[in-house]
């Protein structure tokens, strides 16, 4: 008995075309998705490495360049720039001490001629009235008048004696104070003043007083009870 020789097996040479419902069917073609997608993972290592090598050229030669060694004794220091630095001092001025008078107030001073502060005109506190007052401390417009610096300022002074009261007179060493009480020995009860007066001839006769002073600086005749 003779047998039919075999059919050929798909794909085999000769054979052919396969039919749909004929025989196995052929092997599915190759997909070129894993050659694409090695294409993409190689591009981006070489994107990665060039990146890295770039970085590593750019290292390399900042590491060789002298002013990115620093010397031994510089390591560690912060640059000039990012040390800190105080602000410049302003050079400051002594403060101005405000006068201790004005000119026309009435100020009371020792027998030594210390200022002992305002008093007033009308003879209860107050022996010298203030003419000026100089910060330079320059003379005073009468530099035969009497003065006194205190505080820095030169005040320019006028003797200034109240009728009714009770002094204590200047000389030529001390200045003029209030009495410690009237009527004791040294002091005087001022009765009369005569301003611009060269003796007693124009003191009052109308109330008893017993001598005359008469100064100068201003000019002016006080015509006194002396005890």
């Amino acid at each position: 008995m003779t047998l039919p020789p075999p059919q050929n097996p798909p794909g085999y040479p000769g054979a052919a075309p396969w039919q749909p419902g004929v025989g196995p069917p052929p092997p599915p073609k190759k997909s070129n998705t894993p050659l694409i997608i090695g294409l993409i993972v190689g591009v981006v290592l070489l994107c990665v490495i060039g990146l890295c090598g770039g970085g590593v050229v750019y290292n390399l030669v900042n590491d060789d360049s002298p002013a990115a060694s620093p010397s031994p004794s510089q390591a560690g220091r912060p640059s000039p720039s990012d040390r800190y630095s105080p602000p410049a001092e302003v050079p400051t001025t002594e403060a101005v001490l405000p006068a201790p008078a004005s000119v026309g107030d009435c100020i009371t001073v020792d027998k030594t001629g210390d200022f002992l502060g305002l008093g007033n005109c009308n003879g209860t506190r107050g022996t010298y009235r203030v003419l000026s007052v100089d910060r330079a401390q320059g003379t005073c417009s009468d530099p035969d008048g009497p003065w006194i610096t205190t505080d820095g300022y030169r005040l320019c002074l006028e003797l200034y004696l109240v009728r009714n009261y009770c002094y204590i007179l200047p000389t030529d060493t001390e200045f003029a104070v209030a009495a410690p009480k009237c009527k004791a020995k040294g002091t005087v009860h001022i009765i009369d003043i005569v301003r611009g007066g060269s003796n007693g001839d124009k003191c009052t006769n109308d109330y008893k007083w017993n001598h005359w002073y008469r100064f100068l600086h201003p000019t002016v005749v006080y015509c006194v009870m002396r005890y």
